[in-house]
């Protein structure tokens, strides 16, 4: 159960960088970017941290 909530925590830490990330670009980049690739970073960078979270100790 711990592990899960690791995982979510990250999952959840990711999607807030990418969002704040998002918010420091230009407008016009901003507005162009489709939400495809604002969710595709959300979804690689949360797996990511799931991975991390999922393996065994040494």
């Amino acid at each position: 159960m711990d592990r899960l909530l690791r995982a979510a925590g990250r999952c959840g830490l990711a999607f807030l960088l990418v969002l704040g990330v998002v918010a420091v670009l230009p407008r016009t980049v901003r507005d162009e970017l489709p939400d495809a690739v604002i969710g595709g970073a959300v979804i690689v960078l949360g797996a990511l941290g799931a991975r991390r979270v999922a393996r065994r100790p040494r």
